[in-house]
């Protein structure tokens, strides 16, 4: 033993990134996503509540929509706003509320993309009263930005237990 170098233990490797992701960092992205796109139609939603009369005239704007089915999209859409948004603010269903949110974006992404193809100039009507914002190129890019909000919010999930039993292998006989 004498000449030789002592050895030390090895500190442990730090954890790759997968097993960060699966810890806190893709929890607190996952939220920090989460909660971006539930205050943005927390925002979107109440003002539409409050006036459905004038979200009726920004729907009716786009001329995508049966004149007899802007009453109902401008009494329909902003309560799935609001359900969305508070069940990605408490965590509550919040996979679900992501996806009904980016479908959400996604149709209202192209809705605009149209407009301002056809070159209709009109308020896209987002943030009803609470907001004049025409419907623009940016709003288009707003909406894809919320819809990688939405798949932040998707992209983590908690890591199996590993304490669970998999009842797939069992090693009792049978």
């Amino acid at each position: 033993m004498h000449g030789m170098p002592l050895s030390r233990p090895s500190a442990p490797p730090p954890p790759s990134f997968r097993e960060r992701w699966q810890g806190d960092l893709g929890l607190w992205v996952s939220r920090v996503g989460a909660w971006i796109v539930a205050a943005v139609f927390l925002w979107a939603a109440v003002p539409k509540l409050m006036d459905p009369a004038r979200f009726a005239v920004d729907i009716a704007n786009y001329r995508l929509v049966p004149e007899a089915w802007v009453g109902w999209a401008a009494l329909a859409v902003p309560p799935l706003e609001l359900v969305a948004a508070l069940a990605l603010l408490t965590g509550f269903a919040r996979r679900g509320a992501a996806l009904v949110a980016a479908g959400m974006l996604a149709f209202f992404a192209v809705a605009i993309g149209q407009a301002v193809v056809r070159g209709i100039d009109i308020d896209c009507g987002c943030f009803g009263s609470a907001a004049e914002a025409r419907a623009t190129w940016w709003s288009v890019a707003r909406n894809v930005g919320l819809i990688a909000c939405c798949v932040l919010a998707l992209a983590w999930r908690k890591p199996p237990d590993p304490r669970a039993v998999d009842e797939g292998s069992s090693s009792s006989p049978s």
